[in-house]
């Protein structure tokens, strides 16, 4: 299953070195590209930031669960797409893309 996450550019040299990390419960993770960009864009914009990073990785989905991060009130104000949580790492061998993108 294709999923995505989007974060500051910052972080990406991390991401292609050690791959996505836990953190706090797990990679918050969603199922479209647009999802991701929505969802973190507002917060990055907010802080100064011009562009992000959308990472595109291929996971199993048995090895996700319902996310809780996307309540249905914010699905509503963003659009955003099914919210997921990969409890566990994802190793850089199951990334498959970083693209740089303008918010």
């Amino acid at each position: 299953m294709r999923v995505y996450h989007a974060t500051a550019v910052s972080n990406v040299e991390s991401i292609r070195e050690k791959g996505l990390l836990k953190v706090w419960e797990g990679v918050y993770l969603t199922d479209s590209e647009e999802s991701a960009q929505r969802w973190i864009g507002f917060r990055l914009k907010a802080m100064g930031h011009d562009k992000m990073a959308i990472i595109e990785a291929e996971v199993n989905p048995r090895s996700l669960i319902e996310g809780t991060d996307h309540s249905p009130i914010m699905e509503l104000i963003f659009g955003v797409g099914k919210s997921l949580l990969s409890p566990k790492a994802i190793p850089v061998s199951k990334i498959k893309n970083i693209k740089i993108v303008s918010i």
